[in-house]
């Protein structure tokens, strides 16, 4: 033990973090301004959206400031110019790209938008230092390092935070010592944040270095050999049975096709990376190499014809683009790798990489070729039915579509009430728009339309039914000593303090139930709004009264669905009066 705690050995894990310090200093920066933030979050449910943004924002540019540093260790453009293109890039995000909605997780474009930019920061990590530098061996090296790295930071931060967790209870439960429960945060966030951010720096060795590494792990061969690339033959052998069955049967390939081909791709091009320095020493691998692009080839062809048929079933969507640019790039890969007799591996993440940014920035991306595609669909379909008066939705009683315009007309009013409901300001009335903008839940929005626009519900929503209160514009408190809204708190709760009893509540079978101090249970039977379908419930109808033995608990459901039966999703507000 005392070997363990040598003054020679805290030097050198302090010395390591300096030297981590001193050559990432805004990376970590980026991921103690990130932590501390997410901390802050945790410990108060009632924290501001400036928070939440200032999070968002740091933990998304922590990758980017990474590259950014990792780069300059090349010295070979300007470091003024390259941190003044960061800093100028997360000034402007902050500012300018965040919806104006004040919960950003219930805007579907941003988290598209944040999660693709996400992957195109990780992206670049892994080719920063080698943009303008030709080394294929150093680039495998480099990369291998990062993933050595990920992992042993992962697997440092995680046994540390879980021991410490525990530590802490120990010490609660042994010497009776009570400490506040802010202390679990403090310790699974701090140290899964930014120390391992700092874990993962610190052992990242010089450039130099890397850029003369030679070895290679023999547990990254094995690996490959036995887990990858049984899981690719198992998805190939499944996918040309399904290729051969489709074109027995001329049918067209079902959309889960997608899913497979791309787990497929994922699995094969990550074997083939593992095991890129061993493709001039092994005869299995080179023509592993080969075989696989060459197959991948037509199953590329079917995700297309796959993505195509959906496309013009329910006309594009942000996540449909996304997989159709996904899988023309396979084919591309395919064919450069099944002809080339480079075998660029830094291609791979570089066109990615290129691809998510056009999704993104580019003049036809994702967000806008699905908006105007949708509300071309949108248009054609309503003139074609004669169902625009005044350019405003009208829709006659009784309405009949055919199958085709039906999927077109109601894919478009879905997509568009989710994630773009301010485009069909033009088409609504006014009441029509204030009342569909006010529902922040996108889910909600899109069973809303319906209603709102007097169009007969699929058949398919007839499992899905969403309910909510006219809402006042005060509520009468009635000299309640309490108040308890499930916004704050989620649909359950272990227990919260009320002077000296506990509260705590789940739902069960259409039944909410409140646990008062632990032993008395008070059930509300909400049974009856599993088939209310409404916005404009009375506060009578959604109002519950019960006793305890200590108060007088009055309930208000304010809105709620039901998914074949089953509520769900419930926010309600309880009010408690002492005896």
């Amino acid at each position: 033990m005392a070997i363990i705690f040598t003054s020679e050995n805290f030097k050198s894990i302090f010395g390591s973090f300096l030297k981590s310090f001193r050559r990432f200093p805004l990376t970590l920066l980026c991921s103690l301004v990130a932590t501390i933030c997410v901390i802050l979050i945790a410990k108060d449910e009632l924290h501001s959206q400036v928070l939440v943004k200032i999070a968002a924002t740091f933990v998304l540019f922590l990758p980017l400031f990474f590259s950014a540093e990792i780069f300059m260790e090349r010295k070979q453009t300007p470091r003024f110019l390259i941190l003044g293109l960061n800093i100028f890039a997360i000034i402007t995000f902050y500012f300018f790209g965040f919806p104006e909605v004040v919960d950003i997780f219930n805007n579907k474009s941003f988290l598209i938008r944040f999660a693709v930019l996400v992957i195109v920061f990780h992206l670049l990590v892994s080719v920063a230092p080698f943009i303008f530098t030709k080394n294929s061996s150093g680039f495998w090296q480099y990369n291998k390092t990062l993933f050595i790295n990920i992992l042993t930071a992962f697997l440092y931060t995680f046994t540390l935070s879980a021991g410490l967790v525990l530590a802490v209870s120990g010490v609660q439960n042994l010497f009776e010592v009570k400490l506040v429960d802010d202390w679990f945060v403090y310790i699974w966030f701090g140290v899964n944040g930014f120390f391992n951010t700092l874990i993962f720096t610190s052992k990242l060795p010089a450039l130099e270095q890397i850029d003369k590494e030679t070895s290679y792990p023999l547990g990254l061969k094995f690996f490959t050999q036995y887990v990858l690339l049984p899981l690719v033959a198992i998805f190939l052998a499944i996918l040309l049975a399904y290729e051969g069955k489709i074109i027995l049967a001329w049918s067209l390939p079902k959309g889960w096709v997608s899913i497979m081909v791309l787990a497929s791709a994922i699995f094969g091009i990550l074997a083939f990376l593992l095991i890129y320095p061993l493709k001039n020493l092994n005869n299995w691998i080179q023509s592993y190499n080969k075989a696989y692009y060459w197959i991948l080839i037509p199953l590329v062809g079917l995700m297309l014809v796959a993505i195509c048929v959906r496309i013009s079933q329910y006309g594009l969507t942000e996540p449909r683009y996304f997989v159709a640019m996904l899988a023309v790039w396979m084919l591309g890969i395919s064919v450069y790798f099944s002809f080339s007799k480079v075998d660029n591996i830094k291609i791979i993440p570089l066109t990615l990489l290129l691809l998510g940014l056009i999704g993104i920035f580019a003049p036809y991306n994702a967000f806008q070729s699905s908006r105007k595609n949708q509300i071309g669909r949108m248009k054609e379909v309503l003139i074609k039915n004669k169902l625009l008066k005044a350019g405003k939705i009208i829709v006659p009683y009784n309405l009949k579509l055919d199958s085709i315009n039906q999927d077109r007309l109601y894919a478009a009013l879905e997509y568009l009430a989710e994630s773009h409901p301010e485009n069909l300001k033009d088409y609504l009335t006014e009441k029509q728009f204030d009342e569909l903008t006010a529902e922040k839940n996108d889910f909600q929005r899109a069973q809303l339309i319906y209603k709102l626009t007097n169009l007969p519900q699929k058949k398919s929503f007839d499992k899905y039914k969403y309910f909510s209160v006219k809402r006042p514009s005060f509520y009468d408190l009635n000299k309640a000593d309490f108040f308890v809204d499930s916004k704050e708190y989620g649909v359950e709760k272990e227990a919260i303090k009320i002077e000296k009893d506990s509260l705590s509540w789940k739902l069960e079978q259409n039944i909410l139930t409140f646990i008062v101090g632990e032993t008395e249970k008070v059930n509300f039977d909400i049974n009856k709004f599993k088939n209310e379908n409404s916005t404009e419930l009375s506060i009578e109808s959604i109002t519950f009264e019960k006793e305890t033995t200590k108060f007088s608990m009055k309930l208000l459901i304010e809105s709620g669905n039901s998914n074949k039966g089953i509520l769900e999703n419930l926010q309600w507000k309880l009010f408690l009066t002492k005896k």
